[in-house]
């Protein structure tokens, strides 16, 4: 399978850090290694997380995990964010050391985190911190010092959320429909390519199709076809202005057995053919 994502992070460089523009990354769904986070620092980016529209502007902090997909929308002309991107071999440890269930409900109900001035600088020094240990210290302290690095900031974003009483959206506290519907995101951006049904994913989730479709509705306000079919087109587009793959080899890559099918498909959402839009991007 073809890797489309936009990864920040590169072979051989697991963990990395440094300054992004994000305009290379319109339109593709970004790879987050395990974890990525971003800083803005100047301009404004409209993004979709889980294919929820939202603003990032200077001064926000954005939190991404594989479980969230998020594409790069539009960037201002003067659009500028740090980034840190983080392996699973940092993260695991980490996950498993965050036991307190409000921070998980906090960073999921505000992925994108509107920061005040002292916080951007203490974010700022993090990062700083952060960017030093991945390019500068010794590789055999390095991975220690960055679990501890994340670890430390998750604890300081939660007791944050605490202190400063910042609520939770209700839905979220009442059950665990954030928890189940990011568990879909992963498995769709894992598994879209192959399948396309609603009840592979209730399947994979331990779940039945009406009860997806139920938390889908009042977690995104879509049903879990919708949600399916946009990463399907997310990717389809992805392919066609980042690749020079025949419409017939994409077809074969997201699975569909017959390319006109595919074209059908992504005219009924797009309103153009693939071809169409190939051209329309390539200009």
């Amino acid at each position: 399978m073809t890797n489309i994502k936009y990864a920040l992070h590169r072979p051989g460089n697991e963990n990395a850090a440094g300054i992004t523009d994000l305009k290379e990354s319109i339109g593709h769904p970004l790879d987050p290694n395990c974890c990525t986070i971003l800083l803005c620092t100047a301009g404004m980016a409209t993004v979709s997380t889980n294919f929820q529209k939202r603003i990032m502007k200077k001064g926000d902090a954005v939190f991404i995990f594989t479980d969230i997909v998020f594409v790069t929308i539009e960037v201002s002309d003067t659009f500028s964010a740090l980034y840190v991107s983080l392996s699973e071999e940092v993260m695991e440890e980490v996950f498993y050391k965050i036991t307190p269930t409000s921070f998980w409900y906090f960073i999921y109900d505000h992925v994108i985190l509107h920061l005040s001035e002292n916080q951007s600088m203490l974010l700022h020094t993090w990062y700083q911190q952060t960017k030093w240990i991945i390019d500068e210290c010794a590789p055999e302290y390095k991975l220690t010092l960055l679990r501890n690095n994340i670890h430390s900031l998750f604890m300081a974003i939660d007791s944050e959320a605490k202190e400063k009483n910042i609520g939770i959206n209700d839905h979220y506290k009442r059950d665990q429909t954030w928890a189940i519907l990011g568990k879909f995101a992963s498995l769709l951006a894992e598994h879209c390519h192959q399948h396309r049904e609603v009840s592979f994913y209730a399947d994979k989730l331990c779940i039945t199709p009406d009860y997806l479709y139920k938390l889908a509705y009042k977690g995104m306000e879509q049903s879990p076809k919708e949600i399916i079919e946009q990463m399907i087109i997310v990717e389809i587009k992805t392919y066609l202005s980042n690749t020079n793959l025949s419409i017939k080899s994409i077809a074969a890559e997201m699975n569909f057995e017959d390319p006109s099918y595919m074209c059908r498909f992504f005219r009924r959402h797009t309103g153009s053919s693939p071809t169409e839009y190939r051209n329309i991007y390539l200009k």
